[in-house]
């Protein structure tokens, strides 16, 4: 299990530091060995994205790929911050692996504040955080900046590349992904 949730804070935050350290310090309250594993963690295995508004305050949304950091999160977050973790939530996203499976189609990525996009290092992530070795067999389609965003369209051949693609929204893609950077949305095209 592996996802991403909310958590709805009442400080303003107003840098990407004060917002990693903000929630680095809810974690060290909880288990200071779990701060330190995160602290000395590869670039990834917690995301904090964000912040945005909120009707009161404002929503970080926590991430993570791996899943014993993940189950972690998901039962003992709550205990100090505001967090609503259910499947139907908004902003709620949690799947196990073989949710991430699907047959290959045309996907378009949008990656937020990321200079480049690599099959190869989500490859590499997956492997890492959950154990699964994937040969990704894809065409480029497009590959477009459009403000901070990086719009990415490839076809994929297999399903193993569709997982990894899908992948890409729990893990991100880039560098400094803890602060949020390289956040990914997948959307499936559908063939007519």
């Amino acid at each position: 299990m592996f996802g991403r949730f909310p958590v709805y804070v009442d400080e303003e935050i107003t840098s990407i530091d004060q917002k990693w350290s903000f929630v680095l310090e809810k974690i060290e309250s909880v288990d200071p060995a779990v701060a330190r594993f995160i602290e000395e963690a590869p670039d990834g295995v917690l995301r904090v994205i964000g912040p945005f508004k909120a009707k009161r305050g404002n929503v970080l949304i926590l991430a993570s790929p791996l899943p014993a950091l993940f189950h972690f999160l998901v039962l003992n977050v709550p205990r100090v911050l505001k967090a609503v973790i259910k499947p139907d939530r908004p902003y709620v996203e949690i799947k196990e692996k073989k949710d991430l499976f699907e047959p290959p189609g045309t996907y378009i990525l949008k990656v937020k504040y990321c200079d480049f996009f690599s099959l190869k290092q989500l490859a590499r992530d997956m492997e890492m955080f959950l154990g699964m070795k994937v040969n990704p067999e894809f065409l480029p389609l497009s590959y477009k900046r459009m403000g901070h965003n990086l719009i990415v369209t490839l076809r994929s051949f297999n399903d193993e590349t569709s997982a990894l693609v899908r992948f890409a929204r729990f893990c991100g893609v880039g560098e400094d992904r803890k602060h949020g950077f390289g956040d990914v949305e997948v959307f499936r095209v559908v063939d007519a």
